[in-house]
């Protein structure tokens, strides 16, 4: 089978056309679409949103088909030059089974998500060969009027410019990542959301690991359920394929049940050295990317540096042609 070359996307210019659609849940309230609107106007840009954008059913954003539906339908439309998720929550999973790849190979487009866009990046980069972007999405990110100038930096850099981007941790205030593992690795950029990675597992969008610098964040789940997933990628003989671990941020992840507990429960951390200190790769923990208002945008597929001496993530290639 012929192996497809790495397609990079046309980059954003002022005033091009960007889609909204929501491949996973629905909208939490009207107020914060206006908002990330807004926002994104703020940004020099025109929105279209997708013909569901607004559909309820149950904790999905209308049907597997129609959520498939949008995004084929922002593929074709010849003046879409992005497409920036409504919000994760869950439903991607579901819709690969309506969904063409092929579309996004015939028609590149900037396509921008996290945590349960992970099956979507999955998907896109396996079957596409897509550069795709781990990164803001209108909800909450766009919405939030206190978004750090560290996130609308970083997403407009990388897609507006045909060039290496650099540094990741250049102007974030947030806290300075530690190193787990010292070392170095390069490889391509793979991964996201921890769960919604361990889900592909078995089927046809699981991407591949070999030599690439892999990236985890996690919202809500306690440690031994961290543990779990880690086993699970060790147990495929997944993480030992990889050339590093770029970890981002865990928010909410502590053992609800610690402080009552009368026996020692692992932390987080504690997790983090179990799993992956044997490996004896590099590995950084608390990267700025996640469910974190100071989220960067990553071009997943594009080569990268992760230094676990300064505790830094360097993209070597542009993301966008």
């Amino acid at each position: 089978m012929r192996t497809l070359q790495l397609l990079r996307p046309p980059r954003l210019e002022p005033g091009d056309l960007i889609g909204l659609a929501a491949p996973a849940s629905p909208l939490p309230q009207p107020a914060d679409l206006d908002r990330a609107v807004a926002r994104l106007e703020a940004l020099g840009f025109r929105i279209l949103p997708a013909r569901h954008l607004l559909r309820r059913r149950g904790y999905l954003a209308g049907t597997d088909r129609e959520r498939a539906a949008d995004l084929h339908q922002l593929a074709r439309h010849r003046k879409v030059k992005a497409i920036v998720s409504l919000r994760g929550g869950y439903g991607c999973a579901r819709l690969l089974q309506w969904f063409d790849p092929g579309l996004f190979r015939a028609h590149p487009k900037i396509v921008v998500g996290y945590s349960d866009l992970t099956a979507l990046h999955c998907a896109l980069l396996t079957h596409a060969r897509l550069v795709t972007f781990h990164g803001p999405m209108a909800v909450p990110d766009f919405a939030r009027p206190d978004l750090p100038d560290f996130t609308l930096r970083s997403f407009l850099r990388l897609l507006t410019r045909s060039e290496p981007y650099g540094s990741v941790r250049d102007h974030c205030p947030a806290p300075a990542p530690r190193i787990l593992r010292p070392g170095r690795a390069v490889g391509p950029l793979l991964g996201g959301n921890l769960t919604v990675l361990v889900s592909t597992l078995g089927t046809p969008w699981q991407p591949d690991f070999r030599g690439r610098v892999l990236l985890l964040e996690e919202v809500g789940e306690p440690p031994y359920r961290v543990d779990r997933l880690l086993t699970q990628l060790l147990n495929a003989g997944l993480l030992q394929q990889v050339a590093g671990i770029a970890i981002g941020t865990c928010e909410r992840c502590e053992d609800p049940w610690a402080p009552t507990s009368s026996e020692p429960r692992p932390t987080l951390e504690d997790v983090w050295k179990d799993r992956l200190g044997p490996l004896r790769k590099p590995v950084v923990i608390g990267l700025p990317f996640g469910h974190t208002p100071g989220n960067a945008t990553l071009p997943l597929g594009v080569r990268a540096e992760l230094d676990a001496k300064r505790g830094d993530l360097i993209l070597l290639e542009p993301a966008v042609a």
